[in-house]
């Protein structure tokens, strides 16, 4: 029900719906897809399709490279973008941005991701730098790509094809990564993540600025703009 959930007014789905619709390359077709007639019903009251997922792939043990399959097996199409509502803090501008990455270049699935540029570890080791010698500075680093699947980008032959050769789809062909940064990273998983969604909404869309404030100490420095670099 994470999906039904009230933020700033509206249900993370309608953000995303809202978001989708302002595309100019991903308002075509949209579909929300669940096995619940709830669902359906949320559809209807926002003018898009729904596809009514079989039960046996909407448990908690389902796998996306099932459910998207399915779908493609039954909703005819060349290309399926995937948004989930749980970042509800994503612009139509971000994603019509990804599309045409996509469509002008080579790969055959993009994913999005968000770039961590800090001293990483995997297992015990080092990644992104060498723990021998003295600490290089984060700004030097390559970043690590995480990915959040905010939006993923599928042909769907290719993704049919692997599938039925070897029971997988979503790391399909070759991968290309779409960035996001800032609020659009935000993903809604535990209730701390929402608490901060609904502060960011606030501030991105409703317009709450909070005002910069400093300690009594170097408030007369900012108020007379000296500069305190060093």
């Amino acid at each position: 029900m994470k999906g039904m959930r009230l933020l700033a007014g509206k249900t993370l789905v309608e953000h995303t719906l809202d978001i989708v619709k302002s595309t100019k390359h991903l308002s075509e077709t949209i579909y929300i897809n669940s096995d619940s007639p709830i669902w359906g019903e949320l559809a209807d009251r926002n003018g898009v399709a729904f596809y009514h997922r079989a039960t046996e792939l909407a448990t908690s043990t389902s796998m996306i490279d099932d459910y998207l399959y399915d779908f493609m097996c039954n909703v005819p199409g060349d290309y399926l973008a995937v948004v989930t509502p749980t970042s509800p803090l994503l612009k139509s501008d971000e994603l019509d941005a990804a599309w045409n990455q996509y469509v002008c270049g080579d790969a055959d699935t993009l994913i999005s991701a968000e770039e961590i540029q800090t001293h990483c570890f995997l297992g015990g080791k080092d990644i992104n730098f060498s723990r021998v010698g003295k600490l290089p500075r984060s700004q030097d680093l390559t970043p690590v790509i995480a990915l959040n699947f905010s939006l993923a980008i599928y042909d769907y032959k290719k993704f049919k094809s692997n599938y039925e050769s070897l029971g997988w789809g979503v790391f399909t062909g070759k991968l290309d990564f779409f960035t996001l940064s800032g609020y659009s990273t935000i993903d809604i998983d535990e209730e701390k993540d929402f608490q901060l969604a609904e502060l960011a909404m606030r501030q991105e869309v409703l317009n709450e600025q909070l005002p910069k404030t400093y300690s009594d100490l170097v408030q007369h420095l900012v108020d007379n703009q000296i500069n305190t670099a060093n």
